[in-house]
């Protein structure tokens, strides 16, 4: 069964949204457009490079602002200018088609123009992260076939000694100021807690003769007077972004994908086949590590290709988030949903004493984790405090309606189809008891697998599976993952697995329901959390661990909802009650852990949930369970559990 029934034709209908200018209207189709047609059109007329894919696009518009940083407006035309710099000074020092550069930058206008100066020369970038482990990052370092680095200060000082056990002799080093107009930061107070924005250029080089400046490095290619571009095929290696960390936060697998998987969605996101409105009034915020895919793909290919605003936050932090958001006011956000939970609490907070509005946000996407109705409630209340969006829809926005978003790095950003969530005249979200799910685009093909690899109904659990032009081409210098990553189903489909379980509704929504572990587990943990979930009322967060040490053992890490007024016994106990079939027919015992709305839930430096942390912790003296002593319920901790009878409530 395909899950997909509309893989093979596109449709749309007319859609118009009032804004404070007018009319938006929905661009409509005036025939089904074959998603064969198109992809063969992509083939045929798009063969070539990311550059020159964004060059065709924006060659009408030099003149309009592309980048914006800290208060200096970049216009495509000077975008593409230093793009062209980058390519001479790239191409004089001997680069060229096949090399593979190494980046660790983070978000600034210079990782545009490294990027777009390699896919020029037909070289890909390989971008990578500092919090990584120090071996990894030297044998990344000596994995790549070019000796030089392209490098932030900041992220140098973490590095240094990864660095220098690797091969590189050049090290083009670049500050968070060099992109500031006339030196100058209009947010420099907001900005005085990170200390980010000190340039360490200078002090660095003295004593290392392999550091050179960015202005050092352009220098350099000023001379050169050959051509800058190479000849590329939509199937060349692009680029190398890193997975999230979610099992290994200090060796993420790197993923290798073509120029394929941008253009296609580039093209998908145009007005005729996304069936929204133009994106180029609009302003996207690059805030997502740069080593991720998502934030390559969705934030900064997919506004530049649409001639939207690109706005960069070098400073990745939760709990500078809602700064970022006041200092850039953009239109279109993602971030995960740790980010979102922690603004969501400041906006409350603060909203007494003076209220903080964010009337251009009407685009906030939740990515890398599922998000649960509990979450979107506190975000839906925060949101509309702050006036999200007014100034395109008239109304706050609801993240409820806009979080249909997501994919994984693997796959590209394949549920990124904005706009298509207003257009749905039956909203999947109508249903508040549950999650809206996540819609995609008419050329991926996905279904769900049980464990003999059968294509599943809807609304039942398995593995998800997807196949698309945007899937990888392969996990770098790791064919055994590779392979691994490839499902045959039980009716010969071969499939790119997207390692979670989860489920497709009436709607042909996905709902992811958390990763599928590597070994045996006693029940998916998303079992218990869905059940202690269902107090919305209570309850805001839930992650559910298995003890790796004791089979059967889990622990719930659960969040309450800010300003809770119940007892914790009685919540505790609630949502241990609803779990009870569950435990009993696996004979499995569940404890509880109440994390405090300060502190939170330890995060991977991707900024989403770190499961392997809440798995380390174990079962600890913070850990309790509900138990009746003298027909009242009590919280017991673990190591006094034994003392008291139990007895069911």
């Amino acid at each position: 069964m395909k899950l997909n029934s509309n893989i093979d034709t596109l449709s749309s209908s007319d859609y118009k949204l009032k804004t404070k200018e007018g009319m938006i209207f929905r661009n409509s189709l005036s025939k089904k457009v074959s998603v064969k047609d198109v992809l063969k059109d992509i083939q045929e007329n798009h063969n070539q490079s990311w550059y020159d894919e964004l060059y065709e696009r924006n060659k009408d518009y030099l003149d309009d602002i592309a980048l914006i940083y800290r208060g200096n407006n970049i216009t495509y035309r000077e975008m593409f200018d230093n793009i062209e710099k980058y390519a001479k000074s790239l191409k004089k020092i001997g680069l060229g088609k096949n090399s593979e550069i190494p980046v660790c930058l983070s978000n600034t206008p210079e990782i545009v123009y490294i990027i777009g100066a390699a896919s020029k020369i037909g070289a890909s970038v390989n971008i990578f992260g500092s919090k990584f482990s120090k071996d990894y990052i030297t044998e990344i370092l000596k994995g790549t076939n070019s000796n030089i680095l392209f490098i932030e200060d900041n992220e140098y000082i973490k590095i240094e000694e990864s660095i220098l056990n690797s091969n590189i002799d050049s090290i083009v080093m670049i500050s968070l100021r060099d992109s500031l107009k006339n030196n100058y930061n209009p947010y420099e107070e907001l900005d005085s807690n990170s200390n980010l924005f000190i340039n360490r250029v200078d002090e660095l080089k003295n004593g290392n003769n392999k550091i050179i400046s960015q202005s050092e490095f352009l220098d350099f290619g000023k001379d050169y007077i050959g051509s800058t571009s190479e000849n590329v095929d939509l199937d060349d290696d692009f680029i190398i972004t890193y997975t999230s960390g979610s099992t290994n936060s200090s060796r993420p697998k790197g993923i290798v994908h073509s120029n394929r998987s941008y253009i296609t969605v580039a093209r998908y996101h145009n007005i005729d086949l996304n069936g929204g409105f133009s994106l180029k009034p609009y302003t996207f915020l690059a805030l997502i590590p740069t080593y991720s895919n998502s934030n390559f793909m969705s934030i900064i290919s997919d506004s530049l290709m649409q001639g939207s605003k690109l706005a960069f936050e070098p400073n990745y932090n939760p709990d500078s988030f809602l700064d970022s958001l006041i200092i850039h006011n953009p239109h279109y956000v993602a971030a995960t949903k740790s980010f979102w939970i922690k603004c969501a609490k400041k906006l409350l907070s603060e909203y007494k004493k003076k209220p903080i509005l964010l009337k251009n946000l009407f685009l906030a996407f939740s990515c890398g984790e599922q998000f649960e109705i509990n979450e979107e409630k506190l975000i839906n209340k925060a949101i509309k405090k702050a006036k999200a969006g007014v100034n395109v829809t008239h109304t706050p926005f609801s993240i409820v309606k806009m979080s249909e978003a997501g994919g994984d790095c693997e796959h590209g950003s394949i549920f990124y189809t904005l706009f298509r969530s207003y257009s749905n005249l039956k909203p999947s979200n109508r249903n508040k008891k549950v999650a809206c799910g996540m819609g995609t685009f008419d050329f991926v093909e996905f279904a769900v697998l049980d464990e003999e690899g059968n294509r599943l109904g809807n609304n039942r659990y398995g593995r998800l599976v997807a196949n698309s032009p945007c899937t990888m081409k392969e996990y770098k210098n790791n064919p055994q993952a590779t392979n691994k990553f490839y499902i045959t189903d039980s009716e010969g489909k071969r499939w790119a697995d997207m390692n979670v379980y989860g489920y497709v509704d009436n709607d042909n929504k996905v709902h992811l329901k958390g990763r599928i572990p590597n070994g045996k587990e006693t029940l998916p943990p998303f079992y218990l959390s869905q059940e202690i979930l269902k107090d919305t009322k209570n309850i805001l967060s839930c992650e559910v661990v298995e003890d790796k040490d004791n089979a059967g053992l889990f622990v719930a890490h659960i969040e309450l909802q800010p300003n809770c007024k119940k007892a914790l016994e009685f919540i505790v106990n609630s949502a241990n009650e609803r779990c009870k079939r569950l435990l009993e027919a696996t004979s499995s015992k569940l404890y509880f852990r109440v994390r405090s709305n300060e502190e939170s839930f330890p995060l991977t430096g991707s900024g989403k949930r770190d499961v392997n942390a809440l798995k380390n912790e174990k079962i600890s003296e913070k850990c309790v369970i509900p138990i009746i002593n003298d027909g009242k319920v009590v919280l017991k901790k673990y190591s006094e559990e034994k003392g008291f009878t139990k007895k069911k409530v």
